[in-house]
């Protein structure tokens, strides 16, 4: 990889868009490949979740957004997925976390057109383009805002949080997944996204550092993303798909590796509204059937690690 190439963010902006509106376009009949996102994977003996044969292959892109969304109850809530990409992980949690009714929302065309393809027809899940700094929703319409592997890609993510707490009924959950910026110390991007957040008017966050998950995941699945790149990329751009992938051997895996990038996970809440001179938040954070909520509502260091996150029940089908 060039040090042009480590020089800058490469999938952020203008640029993230037009590669994710080509990938929509090229792997549009590639029913198959489903999520866009780096994975998790629980520690050695922790990991027991419980898929459907199909959801197998990417199960460790689905435990990610396990771990995202299972920070709140959604059972019977409004969820909005934003940056939902080709919609596997918008699938599943409409499918494995009961909510009543789940909309995936992404800038790109081509993937929104996919989704609809690929995951319309059931009740409850829709999708629909827009852009996550001007959201086509109206004012406290959802529950639950999800956010996973996207908001590093947006020129103006202070305008995302501002838009996520518009959209957010009081007392709703902005369940949040990302990673840091190249040559940013973790620690100062965390302070930042903590302080843009409080300025959009969040309550306090609770704060995960899961890159150990993240990196076991990325090791698991490395042999399925090569093939994946062999197969479906022609030869000039694999070493650019690689990176994209977070393959190892890349330098994205190698700063997650040695230290100079983080992954975070965050659950972060909007006041909620007194009642009788109490706040009643309107989403219920209790354990359920398939899983060990991985971020506590007290401070992070009070919080299990993604390594403790464990899946071992099954959920029914909806």
């Amino acid at each position: 990889m060039s040090s042009r190439l480590r020089e800058r963010q490469v999938f952020h902006g203008s640029r993230a868009r037009i590669l994710y509106e080509l990938i929509g376009w090229q792997f549009r009949n590639a029913t198959d490949l489903r999520f866009m996102n780096y994975g998790l994977a629980p520690a050695p003996g922790r990991e027991t979740m419980s898929l459907r044969p199909g959801e197998q292959p990417e199960r460790y892109c689905a435990a990610l957004y396990h771990a995202v969304a299972a920070q709140a109850d959604l059972r019977g809530a409004r969820v909005l997925d934003v940056g939902c990409g080709r919609g596997g992980g918008t699938a599943y949690v409409h499918r494995h976390l009961g909510p009543a009714e789940t909309t995936g929302c992404d800038i790109a065309r081509h993937s929104v057109a996919f989704c609809r393809k690929v995951h319309g027809g059931v009740a409850g899940l829709g999708f629909r383009h827009g852009d996550a700094t001007a959201l086509p929703f109206a004012a406290e319409s959802f529950d639950a805002v999800l956010n996973v592997e996207s908001a590093h890609c947006y020129r103006d993510r202070a305008a995302f949080f501002a838009e996520a707490f518009r959209v957010l009924r009081p007392g709703g959950h902005l369940l949040l997944a990302d990673f840091t910026p190249p040559r940013v110390p973790p620690e100062a991007e965390r302070a930042r996204i903590e302080r843009d957040l409080s300025l959009s008017g969040f309550a306090s966050a609770g704060v995960a550092d899961i890159t150990a998950g993240i990196l076991r995941g990325l090791d698991l699945d490395h042999d399925r993303r090569m093939r994946e790149i062999r197969a479906r990329f022609p030869l000039g751009t694999r070493r650019l798909a690689r990176l994209w992938a977070g393959t190892r051997g890349s330098w994205i895996y190698r700063d997650f590796a040695e230290g100079r990038r983080a992954y975070f996970l965050y659950r972060i809440e909007k006041p909620a509204v007194a009642v009788s001179g109490q706040a009643r938040p309107l989403l219920r954070r209790q354990p359920r059937a398939g899983g060990v909520l991985p971020v506590s509502a007290m401070a992070c260091d009070d919080a299990p690690g993604a390594s403790e996150i464990a899946f071992d029940r099954p959920r029914p089908a909806r």
